[in-house]
């Protein structure tokens, strides 16, 4: 069932001391915040925050942060208010990142739509259901970076935050008739603390790419001569690795490395790439596989056999058990338990509760449901207690 076109508020570009002074002014006056950003990881190797699109006080405001404002102003007074927004995982992150934001609270309309059973949770299939209208994907590839931005640019992005309000209150509704409203504000405040988290990056397993599991010691060192200079390459023009030379290429070239000698033959390299960064490229190569042997990676061992459970069918009636309780709420059983919280309550042997819980590492909702049918469908394997 469709609702009314959302309403297209008027639109700001805030690149200036009094533009941002409006905005703020906006943001402190408004109730809560429909927000939405713009990033840049597909067309930088640096990635930024490119643009913020601020719905408040019946006003979108599209701050660009790429000029020298002081944003501190603007983002104390996003912190104080409650913000709506879909899909807010990659968003708070880059926010967190890159100014140290931490939002007061959030309304994620995704997590909504998910805990409401929705099989299909992405904006446009949101907006598809709620309004009726097929959203365009054509800028969804942009360089948000570029200045000026063109109009059309400009209307896509201030337009993802015109469906928020609509969606957050017939999601929110739908939420609390089914007395879900707890289960999403537990959800949303996990998030915002996950995203406060900084993924480091293993510096000895960031040039392993997918694919190099089985190279022997001289392929590796050649794969990682090669990803090495490439990603110099893409730090020092600001542009993503795969943009220089995919990473598909980058294996081709390991794995025709023989265990001794050199290659009968080695891959083209694409033109397009220019004579010195060939150049760049087969130096890497051939340095790296005439290199010293103990200076060669080695492979990673073997992934560990997984522990088994204390009970071998433990799993599949703990699986089973989920799954009867999703089915009954129309969920997808992995947002109750995944597949890794299964495993890892199951090696427990499901005896007591609180090895239950620090196992699960759950919320409190999804604990209230399962806590129960998975200490029952655990039952059978308990040793009776001796007299």
């Amino acid at each position: 069932m469709t609702s009314a076109a959302p309403t297209k508020y008027s639109r700001e570009w805030v690149d200036g001391a009094a533009s941002l002074k409006r905005a703020v002014a906006a943001v402190e006056k408004t109730e809560r915040v429909y927000f939405d950003l713009e990033a840049d990881s597909m067309h930088h190797y640096f990635a930024k925050v490119c643009l913020m699109q601020i719905l408040a006080d019946g006003g979108c405001y599209i701050v660009d942060p790429l000029v020298k404002l002081d944003l501190k102003p603007l983002l104390s007074a996003l912190a104080k208010k409650p913000l709506v927004l879909h899909g807010a995982d990659y968003d708070l992150r880059m926010l967190y990142q890159q100014y140290g934001f931490r939002p007061k609270s959030v309304f994620d309309t995704m997590i909504a739509a998910q805990l409401l059973g929705r099989s299909a949770f992405g904006l446009a299939a949101l907006v598809k259901e709620a309004f009726g209208i097929t959203l365009g994907k054509e800028a969804q590839k942009a360089d948000w970076s570029r200045r000026p931005l063109p109009a059309d640019l400009l209307d896509y992005a201030a337009q993802d935050t015109f469906y928020l309000p609509g969606l957050h209150q017939t999601l929110e509704q739908e939420l609390d008739a089914k007395g879900r409203l707890d289960w999403h504000r537990e959800s949303c405040a996990a998030l915002v603390r996950a995203t406060e988290r900084i993924r480091e990056t293993d510096p000895d397993m960031a040039w392993r790419v997918s694919g190099s599991a089985k190279f022997r010691p001289r392929q590796l060192v050649a794969l990682k001569a090669m990803w090495n200079f490439r990603e110099n390459i893409a730090r020092e023009q600001d542009i993503p690795g795969y943009k220089i030379l995919p990473s598909d290429v980058l294996l081709r070239f390991a794995e025709g490395v023989p265990v001794e000698g050199l290659p009968d033959q080695i891959p083209r390299l694409p033109s397009r790439l220019g004579a010195e960064l060939r150049n760049g490229f087969l130096q890497a190569f051939e340095e790296a596989i005439q290199s010293d042997p103990k200076s060669w990676p080695k492979p990673l061992p073997p992934p560990r056999k997984p522990v088994k459970s204390p009970h071998p069918d433990l799993l599949a009636d703990l699986k089973k058990a989920r799954d009867q309780v999703a089915a009954g709420l129309h969920l997808d059983p992995s947002l109750l338990a995944p597949k890794a919280v299964l495993l890892s309550v199951a090696l427990t042997g499901v005896s007591a509760p609180e090895s239950v819980r620090e196992a699960a590492q759950w919320m409190h909702w999804q604990e209230n449901l399962l806590l129960e049918p998975w200490l029952q469908a655990a039952q059978r394997y308990q040793k009776p207690r001796s007299p």
